[in-house]
């Protein structure tokens, strides 16, 4: 599934970039290449400390930052798609960098994917809470050690 994709985006971008090349000239069509990577590497790294800082404020606040973590990974697809020479993958990596879509592309993504995790029947989860017996002999268990002091 993964290859028909791959080989009919190259193909679109090929034939867009033969087709800007022949409106515009190569040398602007190599330019304009250029000048999307760097705004788009330039975003990237904007957007990825921005990410990482509201990450590390939901752990401080004591939540889970479970929607910035699914935020870096379209970032980081986002940055793999802006280096893929091409105006198609520019234009949705640069979606992707741009954060009211990049909240949508999560939003998608937890609603396609949590009927599927929640409603998996062969999964179990099991938890064994301890016996009070091996409790009780962990309490027993005395730990033999040395220290010195220099």
């Amino acid at each position: 599934m993964l290859f028909p994709i791959f080989a009919v985006i190259t193909l679109l971008e090929i034939y867009v970039l033969i087709s800007v090349g022949d409106s515009i000239g190569s040398l602007s069509t190599i330019a304009l290449v250029v000048i999307t990577a760097l705004i788009g590497s330039t975003l990237l790294k904007q957007q990825g400390w921005s990410t990482m800082a509201k990450a590390q404020n939901a752990a401080a606040n004591g939540q889970t930052p479970a929607f910035e973590m699914l935020e870096g990974v379209v970032i980081l697809v986002s940055g793999v798609l802006l280096l893929t020479p091409g105006f198609i993958t520019d234009a949705v990596g640069l979606l992707g960098l741009i954060p009211f879509s990049r909240a949508y592309f999560v939003k998608r993504i937890l609603s396609k994917n949590s009927a599927k995790v929640f409603t998996q029947k062969k999964s179990a989860f099991i938890h064994k809470a301890p016996s009070n017996a091996a409790q009780n002999n962990k309490k027993n268990d005395t730990i033999d050690g040395e220290f010195w002091e220099d």
